[in-house]
């Protein structure tokens, strides 16, 4: 048989496992807001800046930086005009394979239009590059080769994989 000693004891385990319980959660959620808080100071600069800080490490003149400008004009509204335009064909093309029988000529004629899209952003982006790159000396195409091959972030390494062929 329990007494009411042996009943008190569960009591203040009970109460010892809340707290222990309340603790773990405590210390869980800090740890996690602390993560967040870290990748959110830490976060790696939008890709135009990380290109805006290629630009500047390459020490450009007036001509060279008039061209690198232009580069940079030309992948953000050529990227944003087929961001925009594709998004709509995306939706078309969903909307056309949520149907009950999608016709399949639709499809293809939909795909294709975003490939085309995405390669003429594509030559243009290079075209845009290689003028970019017909301004430099020697020494900072050297530079900007090396900056290349070793790349900062997966996101650097697919707009130099994008521009050079």
């Amino acid at each position: 048989m329990t007494t009411i000693a042996d009943g008190g004891q569960n009591a203040s385990w009970r109460g010892r496992l809340v707290w222990l319980a309340l603790a773990l959660s405590l210390t869980l959620n800090v740890c996690f807001l602390g993560g967040l808080a870290w990748m959110h100071m830490h976060a790696p600069p939008p890709p135009i800046m990380r290109l805006r800080a290629l630009g500047q490490a390459l020490n450009l003149n007036d001509d060279q930086r008039q061209a690198f400008e232009q580069f940079l004009r030309t992948i953000r509204l050529r990227g944003r005009f087929v961001r925009e335009t594709n998004e709509t064909l995306v939706e078309n093309l969903w909307s056309e394979e949520a149907k009950p029988t999608p016709d399949d000529a639709t499809i293809a004629k939909l795909g294709d239009e975003i490939n085309g899209n995405h390669e003429r952003l594509q030559r243009e982006v290079s075209t845009a590059f290689d003028a970019f790159l017909k301004t430099l000396t020697p020494a900072q195409r050297a530079q900007l080769a090396a900056k290349a091959k070793t790349p900062l972030d997966p996101v650097t390494h697919r707009i130099f994989q994008m521009v050079v062929p």
